[in-house]
């Protein structure tokens, strides 16, 4: 069996007026991360990671910010297409491990949400 090893990272500017969302999670706070799609970091950097180990480039080759069929789409999506390119190359993901920094707003009320979230997307996490 072949193992594999991805690294991602994201990150977007905090703006008022939009929603945060982290891990799929609506995160109650004045700002959001500012982004294309959603801005969801969390999603991101875990596609990036994915697509990274699958040597198919990054997030960005994917699904471009200039391309509008992304605007405002739940990074989600981007989760499940990703899972698409692993099963296709008969992988699957043993393991995720992911930080978020941020000084505020606090996410350890949200991390159980966005456990639960995860399997939507990795069936075998």
């Amino acid at each position: 069996m072949q193992h594999r090893i991805g690294y991602g990272f994201d990150a977007h500017q905090f703006e008022t007026g939009i929603p945060l969302i982290i891990g799929g999670v609506s995160i109650p706070f004045s700002k959001g991360s500012k982004g294309h799609s959603d801005g969801d970091v969390l999603f991101h950097s875990i596609v990036d990671s994915i697509l990274g180990a699958l040597a198919l480039g990054d997030i960005g080759f994917h699904f471009p910010s200039s391309d509008i069929r992304w605007q405002g789409v739940k990074s989600i999506k981007f989760l499940e297409y990703a899972y698409t390119k692993i099963t296709e190359r008969g992988f699957s993901i043993e393991n995720v491990d992911a930080n978020i920094i941020l000084q505020n707003p606090k996410l350890t009320p949200h991390i159980l949400q966005m456990r639960k979230i995860l399997p939507i997307s990795f069936p075998l996490i």
